[in-house]
């Protein structure tokens, strides 16, 4: 009896689902697009915070009260929910990058 094919399909199966719980997520989890992030702002949050909400505001003392990049997402969060724009993880994170990049530019590699 030849179990040679039996084995080569399991095998086949088992490095496939390795594949998938030790490479795709980390391929899958690239750093948030900033880029994706400024077009999201535009859509949906330029209305409220483009006039007084400037390069001068994110420095300014009432502007200046996110510390983190945790909390920048926090507030990110806190307004999408408030008015209600239905947007997961990867968009709130997305925006948060748009944001740090273009003003707070708090240390990405730190934990918060």
């Amino acid at each position: 009896m030849n179990s040679t094919p039996f084995n080569q399909k399991h095998l086949a199966s088992a490095l496939v689902a390795a594949f998938m719980v030790t490479v795709a997520p980390a391929v899958l989890a690239e750093p948030h697009d900033a880029q994706w992030g400024q077009e999201l702002h535009a859509q949906h949050c330029a209305d409220c915070h483009s006039a007084p909400h400037d390069a001068a505001f994110y420095t300014s003392k009432r502007g200046g009260k996110i510390k983190s990049l945790a909390g920048l997402n926090t507030m990110v969060q806190s307004c999408a929910n408030h008015f209600n724009v239905p947007w997961f993880d990867e968009e709130v994170n997305a925006v948060s990058a748009y944001l740090n990049q273009t003003y707070y530019q708090f240390d990405q590699t730190r934990a918060d």
